[in-house]
């Protein structure tokens, strides 16, 4: 596991606001989904149970309670 993975990546999810591809991305203290296009931020927990490959590969890096 590396503790420096990437701090952000694009999904394949839709935005619900506006539909362009939500982009997964880390703090320091927090996973959230954001969309590029519009600005919106959007829980996790609101698109864990839709993970795509590239939220999987993503959350390996970063330590949560995907539950």
């Amino acid at each position: 596991m590396s503790f420096f993975g990437p701090r952000d990546a694009e999904t394949s999810l839709p935005c619900p606001a506006c539909g362009a591809p939500l982009h997964i991305e880390r703090s320091c203290h927090e996973v959230r989904m954001r969309c590029p296009a519009c600005g919106t931020q959007f829980p996790l927990k609101d698109f864990i149970g839709n993970a795509d490959d590239a939220m999987e590969r993503f959350l390996e890096n970063v330590y949560c309670d995907r539950i």
